[in-house]
């Protein structure tokens, strides 16, 4: 038996080609039989598993402003809150700036994660950002990820203020999509010389997340 079609009615973006949707062959008809594979390829951008995908955006940003900035929200924690900035010029370092309440006092791994798929909460963020293959370390080297650790102070507030040379928001290395992740423990930078210290840190459980998202007034500048 044929499988039912849906075609996009003319006169669309969709049917003029100029919005791409995965799942969707010649003539952008949809295979109703391949339904679950279809929606799973729409459920998630395709380079960060976030719901959203802002590649596209990113691309245009990337060639038309000199200034772009994100944001990441941190959630999944009843305790844990916190507003994370992200700024970056071009051919500059990434400024990250924000403020992070609900921690216990004492310094916490601080982390840019590959994916800001939050469908299994922090847990669904993959590892550590590393597109260059390296060892967990710190800031200046290892994954592109690292970002060393966050101090809470006896109130349990963090204050982020770090410059990142390796973490960009534009280009093919964007990590606009992808998570930000506070963990439990202090980060070892890889020195605890053991495999899980070259690969986490041993900076133990993650205890709230985001994804990094682009904010509005990039178009308004």
């Amino acid at each position: 038996m044929r499988a039912k079609e849906f075609i996009i009615m003319p006169g669309t973006a969709d049917a003029m080609g100029l919005v791409h949707k995965p799942g969707f062959g010649p003539n952008n008809r949809f295979d109703f039989k391949n339904k679950g594979n279809n929606r799973a390829n729409e459920a998630s951008c395709p380079r960060t598993k976030a719901k959203e995908c802002s590649c596209s955006q990113v691309k245009s940003l990337t060639e038309s402003q000199d200034t772009m900035i994100a944001q990441c929200e941190l959630m999944h924690s009843e305790k844990v809150k916190g507003t994370i900035l992200l700024m970056q010029k071009t051919n500059t370092p990434t400024l990250i700036k924000g403020t992070i309440t609900g921690l216990e006092p004492g310094e916490h791994g601080f982390h840019i994660h590959e994916y800001g798929d939050m469908s299994d909460g922090c847990a669904s963020m993959g590892g550590h950002y590393n597109p260059d293959g390296e060892d967990h370390a710190g800031i200046d080297n290892g994954h592109v990820g690292d970002l060393g650790n966050i101090t809470a102070d006896e109130k349990g507030v963090a204050v982020v203020n770090i410059k990142a040379d390796r973490v960009d928001l534009m280009g093919d290395r964007s990590v606009v999509g992808r998570g930000i992740v506070v963990h439990a423990d202090k980060d070892d930078l890889g020195q605890g010389g053991d495999k899980e210290s070259l690969k986490t840190g041993n900076a133990g459980d993650r205890l709230a997340c985001g994804v990094i998202v682009l904010r509005g007034d990039n178009e308004d500048k």
